[in-house]
């Protein structure tokens, strides 16, 4: 790659449970992106965050201003431990850490009024007249995260292992791929003994969303059920944090909603839900672009 002067070039990282994913631009051009494991400081080990940061950015070139969208940095502990990362990796650049659900909503449609985060994890948010944002949801898979991939990964996982003999075939082998082998023993021995399981269970999430689209009884109600809760939030945030709006404009991001049953099951549940006219739309732009639009603002 040749040399270009770090004054001209930002980068914009989004990292949440699964992937760690970066992407350089200068005047507006891509000259550089890369990938790696999982970035959220609060499910995975530092060691593995560092490996992450390191492999997504490993030929990354020098930089005047990075922002890292990354989930589990609500903390300021966390958005330190990130920003001493990447101030290693860039010396001297402007450096700006923050929540996942900032890329999310930078990256929103123009007039988004909250815009819902479904992918590992799941969480609401929407912009406050002081710039800053208010958050909803989230509290990770086993106690939130209603919606998220982890979550409907689990459904699916727990159906496999209580009918295993009942499942299709291509279920099967999708467990298979997953865990590299299709035997419900080794599925649960390998989810109990995971030092950061959502992950893994999120693999699982197109599982149920593909039958649930093919209207599989037990596939449709589990995503009815995770849908719901996840809606009852979003009508808690507009009712706490959008009041007066007759019409409130939702946006869909991250993974999740790649599939058509998730997001009618979730505007259906939102039509019961809320109080006031709601339009639903998946957001037709990558959250690294709205991490690239937050590093173009720092202020050097």
């Amino acid at each position: 790659m040749p040399s270009l002067a770090p004054i001209d070039v930002v980068v914009g990282i989004d990292a949440g449970g699964s992937a760690t994913r970066a992407r350089a631009t200068r005047q507006g051009a891509v000259v550089y992106e890369g990938s790696g494991g999982p970035g959220n400081p609060l499910t995975a080990d530092s060691k593995t965050v560092r490996a992450s940061y390191r492999t997504a950015l490993a030929g990354c070139p020098a930089a005047a201003r990075v922002a890292a969208c990354v989930s589990g940095t609500r903390g300021q502990a966390q958005r330190d431990q990130i920003a001493g990362l990447l101030a290693g990796r860039f010396p001297g650049a402007d450096i700006q850490v923050a929540p996942d659900y900032v890329a999310a909503f930078l990256a929103a449609p123009e007039g988004t009024d909250a815009c819902v985060v479904a992918g590992t994890g799941s969480v609401v948010c929407s912009r406050a007249a002081d710039g800053g944002y208010r958050v909803s949801g989230g509290r990770g898979w086993i106690l939130g995260d209603h919606g998220s991939a982890a979550r409907l990964g689990r459904a699916a996982l727990e159906h496999f292992v209580t009918h295993p003999a009942d499942v299709p075939a291509s279920f099967a082998a999708t467990v298979g791929e997953i865990f590299g082998d299709s035997d419900w023993r080794s599925v649960v021995h390998a989810v109990q003994t995971a030092r950061n399981p959502a992950p893994l269970l999120a693999r699982a999430a197109p599982v149920l969303t593909v039958a649930a689209q093919a209207q599989q009884r037990w596939a449709t109600e589990q995503l009815e059920a995770e849908m719901t809760a996840l809606a009852a939030t979003v009508a808690r945030h507009i009712e706490q944090h959008i009041q007066g709006a007759p019409e409130v404009r939702v946006a869909l991001c991250g993974g999740v909603w790649a599939s058509q049953a998730a997001r009618s099951s979730l505007t259906s549940a939102l039509t019961r839900a809320s109080g006031c006219r709601v339009i639903v739309t998946r957001s037709p732009s990558d959250p690294i672009a709205g991490a690239l639009r937050l590093a173009g603002s720092i202020r050097q």
